[in-house]
């Protein structure tokens, strides 16, 4: 029975890890099709606006090209003529309606008129009704320059250009004002131009539009998107479905649309992106892989019995989940700390080995290290977070640094690319050595006196190196202070406290202070910020590869 409860628990843990790999799958790719939705909105919204650019520019130069029309007609000689000897308007008109030296005016305009005032009108011809053009012959009439602009003529867009006929005679210069329609088969000519459908608004109503393709009228199904936008503000532009849509003011209180369209997928494209459908196939691959694989566990196999943090070696409120290192007075263990809300934090305890607990000066050294790094503050030295004496056993709780110790890194780069560390990292690695050295050297008392703390066991292997770069150094319980410790170096023999050897003899001298003094100083004051190595911090993605502290509980 209880063999059939665990093989049925492992199909409910193999189909749960399964479903939850395929649910992760599944949002991964619903992300990725958002974000690509997204790109092709802002793609075709960049597509629209350059579109509608193209628009506009091609209705100005249709208004220009009616602009120099119109003052290629002013200057005539034969209508400058008749207009100094001040013809009749019977004449005139003729002359305007009949005469052939007319005639590649008349044929190059829609319509046309000559005005001797802003109001009358001498001479029309095919001019739309119910357009006003008074404001254009205002304008040509007062600037003595040409004008132009797009009038609204049941419900009919007209461009519209008047120039004042220069006479010497006489000072109330006539008008001619010319006209051409924006219809369909102009504006598909803008639209080939723009490379996108094209229409003209007054923001109530599509007044006409063209696509690149044949002609269509302000139905056409293609031009769904630009009635959609009519209202739009200009300039602004707007995604509508599938399409996007900018937009542009006119003369005359109109607005010119420009919209881009998604191509439709070709014959036998993939429904979705290629990264989607990659992602997909791995996260099914994953969890079939999973699911077989967890249901396929030998049964004879037996069952897991959980440890709980209860039943695990605490020190404190610190439970120990292994062993990392031993040295001569301590052991070094990964430990975590937990606490409400599932709260959750590595660390790392070091507790003076059960042999030396009875001797004064161990536990002296011991304390005095605590007492020292509690006082620290700064990035390159490891920090002291607690201390305390948990069953008659003596703690530090220390920042965890995830990385290896300096010695580690150089053998590391040894094995793996049969060279030492490149310069600038090594450059990099020792002013920041130097910087944790100079600020304990540097750190004040109460009474604001300097310490003049020294390591004086600066090696490879207290040194570490997380894989973004930090360095940090470690092991401050062989320092030697000016003033304030509890144990005191014994006098004649450099580097022992309590008869044992701290250090090493290179670090331990006499004028290890001064010299590490000066080194550090000299190191931080004479940098030169324009080849500073901390300019570009080197990191060390390859200490993450293997070995790693797994800090679950067992």
């Amino acid at each position: 029975m209880g063999r059939l409860k665990t093989r049925a628990g492992g199909l409910v843990a193999a189909l749960a890890i399964s479903l939850l790999i395929l649910g992760l799958t599944a949002a991964a790719a619903i992300v990725l099709t958002r974000l690509e939705r997204v790109r092709t909105g802002e793609r075709l919204t960049d597509e629209a606006q350059a579109a509608v650019l193209r628009a506009a520019d091609g209705v100005r130069t249709q208004l220009g090209t009616l602009e120099v029309q119109v003052q290629n007609g002013t200057s005539n000689p034969r209508l400058v003529a008749a207009l100094e000897a001040r013809v009749d308007q019977e004449t005139l008109r003729d002359l305007l309606l009949n005469e052939p030296w007319w005639d590649p005016f008349r044929r190059a305009v829609d319509g046309f008129g000559l005005y001797t005032d802003e109001t009358a009108a001498v001479v029309t011809a095919r001019l739309p009704s119910g357009f006003d053009v008074h404001n254009l012959l205002h304008d040509a009439r007062a600037g003595h320059r040409a004008a132009s602009g797009l009038v609204l003529a049941k419900a009919q867009v007209t461009a519209v250009s008047a120039a004042p006929v220069a006479l010497t005679s006489r000072s109330d210069w006539p008008v001619l004002v010319a006209t051409r329609s924006l219809d369909v088969s102009t504006l598909a000519g803008i639209a080939e131009r723009a490379g996108a459908s094209v229409a003209i608004t007054d923001g109530r109503r599509l007044l006409v539009g063209a696509t690149t393709g044949p002609a269509a009228g302000p139905q056409d199904p293609a031009l769904s998107p630009l009635r959609q936008a009519i209202d739009l503000p200009a300039p602004g532009a707007a995604l509508y479905g599938g399409a996007a849509v900018a937009a542009l003011p006119l003369a005359g209180g109109l607005r010119i649309l420009a919209g881009s369209t998604a191509k439709p997928p070709a014959h036998g494209a993939l429904p979705l992106p290629p990264m989607v459908l990659a992602i997909l196939a791995i996260g099914l691959v994953l969890a079939v892989g999973s699911f077989f694989a967890l249901v396929r566990r030998p049964s004879e196999e037996p069952p897991v019995e959980l440890t709980t943090a209860s039943t695990a070696t605490m020190v404190g409120r610190y439970t120990l989940v292994s062993r990392i290192g031993l040295g001569g007075m301590a052991e070094i263990f990964a430990a975590i700390t937990t606490g409400e809300g599932n709260f959750r934090r590595p660390v790392v305890i070091k507790r003076l080995r059960p042999e030396l607990t009875g001797d004064p000066n161990a536990v002296a050294q011991f304390c005095d290290e605590a007492n020292l790094l509690a006082a620290f503050r700064h990035p390159n030295i490891v920090a002291v977070h607690d201390f305390g004496r948990w069953q008659n056993q003596f703690f530090l709780a220390e920042e965890y640094v995830p990385g290896r110790d300096l010695g580690r890194i150089v053998a590391q780069s040894l094995a793996r690319d049969q060279r030492a560390l490149a310069p600038e990292i090594v450059a990099y690695v020792a002013q920041e050595v130097l910087k944790g050295l100079d600020y304990a050297h540097h750190v004040e008392n109460d009474g604001g006196r300097p310490l003049g703390i020294v390591h004086r066991d600066v090696s490879p292997e207290n040194v570490v190196v997380s894989p973004s770069g930090e360095v940090k150094l470690l092991d401050f319980g062989v320092v030697k202070a000016a003033e304030g410790r509890v144990t005191k170096t014994e006098r004649g023999v450099p580097g022992r406290a309590g008869g044992r050897r701290h250090g090493r003899p290179l670090t331990a001298r006499p004028t290890a202070a001064r010299s590490q003094r000066r080194i550090a100083s000299s190191a931080i004051v004479s940098r030169n910020p324009a080849t500073s190595p901390a300019e570009a911090v080197p990191s060390f993605p390859w200490l993450c590869d293997s070995g790693m502290i797994s800090f679950e509980v067992t």
